[in-house]
């Protein structure tokens, strides 16, 4: 299942987001998990984030049992996303963003 944190903002996505996200509901669905987006359009970022223009998204990590998960579900988020695709382990979140490599 895929659920929104409470306050998140999706008004305003790519639609390469959109796919990113329904990807990352099914890798994180293979894994026994709901996938949690805690930050797309809203949140502080740094000024030149991708999350301004509707390219990024962040998803919940705490739920895995462990870091070698999380580190097992980013892997398999960026295989299947593909190259124009950024997907970072972060301390506390996945962050997914769509940068084209063209």
């Amino acid at each position: 299942m895929l659920k929104l944190k409470a306050g998140v903002v999706a008004q305003g996505l790519s639609t390469e987001i959109m796919l990113a996200v329904c990807v990352a509901q099914s890798v994180y669905a293979s894994y026994g998990h709901d996938c949690v987006i805690t930050s797309l359009l809203d949140g502080t970022h740094s000024s030149t984030s991708l999350h301004y223009s509707g390219n990024a998204v962040d998803l919940r990590t705490r739920i895995f049992e462990s870091t070698s998960v999380a580190e097992s579900v980013a892997r398999d988020l960026g295989d299947c996303l593909g190259a124009d695709y950024d997907v970072v382990l972060e301390s506390d979140h996945i962050h997914v963003e769509y940068q084209p490599k063209r």
